[in-house]
């Protein structure tokens, strides 16, 4: 495993012993992402950008799909950023919700909505352009579990090296990443990251 500029490219040997993740090797997703890390970026520009990327994304996570009984689930607010392009790839397959945000003190990840109907499907396809402790993805996790999923596909536009040592090996679960970064500051967040996604996508910063 060496380091880049910014984010964290994984040795051959390395991603083969991560049979669960996959992290993209393409580099206009890696362009991509560099462009999002510029914080001037306006919100227009980052939705427009995350939009691409989650095009890539979309036909990574999906490629090996064999099942009929499909969902995807966006984990608001941010993963609805992500939907438009995975509803061109999967235009017909039911799109449930998940919210919930992470309180800044603890960094434990609160649930507030959660619209998933009695039956499960198979597999549920979940959207969330940033993971950083794995805090939240770990509750969708165990939500969509306890809902009777058998097969999830996590999949963000970047991840903290720290969640991806978390769920190496997690088993019915893959997870399919835009990059990985270093670290995560003493406030959670990505280093060096893109800042809140949430905020920046919708104009929200305080």
């Amino acid at each position: 495993m060496t380091n880049t500029a910014n984010s964290i490219v994984f040795s051959s040997s390395s991603v083969e012993t991560m049979k669960n993740i996959t992290i993209s090797d393409h580099p206009v997703v890696n362009e991509l992402i560099s462009i999002l890390r510029d914080l001037s970026l306006k919100p227009s520009q980052v939705r427009s950008v995350v939009d691409e990327i989650s095009r890539f994304l979309a036909y990574e996570s999906t490629k090996c799909l064999d099942v009929s009984s499909v969902s995807v689930i966006p984990v608001l607010r941010s993963g609805m950023s992500m939907m438009s392009a995975f509803s061109k790839v999967l235009p017909d397959v039911p799109i449930y919700h998940i919210g919930i945000f992470r309180e800044k003190s603890s960094l434990q990840p609160i649930e507030y909505y959660n619209k998933l109907p009695k039956h499960s499907t198979e597999v549920a396809i979940v959207l969330d352009p940033v993971m950083a402790t794995g805090g939240t993805a770990q509750a969708v996790i165990t939500t969509l579990q306890e809902w009777g999923c058998k097969h999830i596909v996590f999949v963000s536009v970047l991840a903290s090296a720290q969640a991806v040592a978390r769920f190496n090996d997690t088993p019915n679960v893959e997870f399919v990443f835009g990059a990985i970064d270093k670290s995560l500051d003493d406030k959670g967040y990505l280093v060096p990251g893109i800042g809140d996604i949430g905020d920046r996508l919708y104009g929200a910063t305080a």
